[in-house]
């Protein structure tokens, strides 16, 4: 399946696995992006020179394009934004703004992760080659809209690519998404329960078993 994101990244599928801290180590990673999606590594809190260490052990896992998802609540950020350069890595998501010229200096894409049409086109303007627009249903940092409502509002604001995160986990919410205009998904729980995960297998067994009324704000 090709689609603006497929072309952006060099991958096959338009399948991006989230960064999700202390989880998205180079082991999902390297397996996500062997298949064709797209792995990232989380460099959650990291210093820098473990963040190096996991984009190393990556790359003796696949020469398939993955990338980094940088936090910039790390007090670490600068010096992973730097090891990130150096070690050439395709992309980057999460909130690397400060380090958006220099990322596109060297010629790494740049995604950030968004919750709101505002931000969506203030990293347009930044220079940002897609944006995940990411609903309240994820994980992490996230603002307060549901992705079904957030995906369409973002798609309409910016020209670049729009990936879709937040509650999609099988081809049924792919298709939403896609319809709504989404060029790719960022899913984080459904990659959390892979076998290539080093989750405990207890919490993915909770994971698996969680029920709708399971899941609350």
């Amino acid at each position: 399946m090709k689609t603006k994101i497929t072309d952006l990244l060099g991958i096959e599928y338009p399948i991006i696995q989230g960064g999700m801290a202390w989880v998205a180590e180079h082991h999902l990673a390297a397996a996500v992006s062997e298949v064709g999606g797209f792995g990232l590594i989380g460099a959650a809190s990291a210093p820098a020179e473990i963040v190096r260490e996991e984009i190393r052990k990556a790359k003796a896992l696949t020469d398939k394009p993955f990338g980094v998802n940088i936090m910039l609540l790390n007090p670490n950020s600068e010096e992973v934004a730097k090891v990130v350069v150096e070690e050439g890595v395709k992309a980057v998501t999460g909130n690397p703004e400060k380090f958006i010229p220099m990322f596109k200096e060297a010629g790494i894409k740049v995604i950030p992760v968004v919750a709101s049409v505002a931000m969506a086109k203030r990293m347009e303007r930044y220079g940002a080659d897609a944006v995940v627009a990411e609903g309240m249903e994820a994980g992490g940092h996230i603002g307060s809209q549901t992705t079904m409502a957030l995906i369409p509002q973002v798609v309409d604001a910016v020209d670049i690519p729009v990936i879709a995160a937040g509650g999609i986990g099988d081809g049924r919410g792919f298709a939403a998404v896609t319809m709504l205009g989404a060029e790719a998904v960022q899913m984080g729980t459904r990659f959390v329960v892979a076998d290539e995960s080093i989750v405990h297998d207890n919490y993915k067994e909770r994971i698996v078993k969680a029920k709708d009324i399971d899941t609350v704000v």
